[in-house]
């Protein structure tokens, strides 16, 4: 049980770096730029819902069962604390910002197809 919040910081900062990595990949930022890019799908929202739940559940779980605790467990959890908060945050915060960039260049494409078939029919 000791354990518990720790892995469970850990399930959820690899789910959110492959919500990272996922949002990365569609918006064609490395690759294919000229690409249409898609909107966020709702499974990824959903994982960026998954990942913030998981990121912060040990924090309440660590909470509730530190009085039994061994000593050294709770001195490395002590130790480890604002670092493990400020990665949650900064991943969690970096998926919002990548979700939010992917929207919008997938408006763009959007725009830019729409424009491309209106000005094929003109022609």
């Amino acid at each position: 049980m000791s354990a518990l919040p720790a892995i469970l910081w850990i399930i959820g900062v690899a789910c959110s770096l492959l919500v990272i990595a996922i949002c990365v990949l569609r918006s064609h930022y490395f690759n294919d730029r000229d690409k249409p890019v898609h909107p966020v799908s709702w499974s990824v929202v959903g994982m960026h819902f998954v990942t913030l739940v998981m990121v912060a559940a040990p924090y309440p779980i660590f909470l509730s069962e530190r009085d039994s605790l061994k000593p050294s467990t709770l001195a490395l959890y002590g130790k480890l604390g604002w670092p493990s908060a400020i990665v949650a945050i900064a991943v969690i915060l970096a998926e919002l910002v990548l979700m939010y960039l992917q929207a919008r260049r997938a408006m763009k494409s959007q725009v830019e197809d729409t424009l491309k078939k209106a000005n094929a029919l003109g022609e």
